[in-house]
């Protein structure tokens, strides 16, 4: 079963999302951040072929990249939300596997959310994206 949690943030942007069928796993995450998230990006693997999400926000900030091992899975996302100037985006994600935790990421201002797996795991985004990640939502699959 696979169910679609949030998104959480703001409306700005325009939507977007990835189609999961065939999607077993979460490979990578590479993170653009400063002040705030300014985009997002997934490696996915579907159908046992790597498959990379398009850039879900503006081209600004540092890069970080997270490397999932091949017995590690994402069980939540947690982070803030609020104004960044005068848009109101994401402001800061960290990542929790069943390994251990990446980040937090950007600036951990405004208001805090959470994205958990509920014992499932999570393996896959939606969103909301312009100049910078506006929202974010997950694809948790329960076995």
């Amino acid at each position: 079963m696979l169910m679609k949690m949030g998104p959480c943030g703001g409306d700005g942007g325009g939507q977007r999302d990835v189609d999961m069928r065939g999607v077993t796993r979460i490979v990578k995450v590479e993170v653009r951040s400063g002040h705030t998230i300014d985009a997002v990006s997934f490696l996915y693997e579907r159908n046992g072929n790597l498959e990379w999400s398009p850039r879900w926000g503006g081209g600004g900030g540092g890069v970080n990249e997270i490397n999932l091992a091949q017995n590690e899975y994402l069980t939540s996302v947690v982070g803030h939300y609020g104004y960044f100037n005068k848009d109101f985006v994401v402001r800061s994600l960290t990542f929790v596997s069943n390994l251990r935790t990446y980040g937090p990421y950007g600036r951990q201002e405004g208001i805090t959310f959470a994205l958990p797996s509920a014992r499932g795991k999570i393996v896959g985004f939606h969103a909301r994206s312009g100049l910078f990640l506006d929202a974010i939502g997950t694809y948790v699959q329960f076995d």
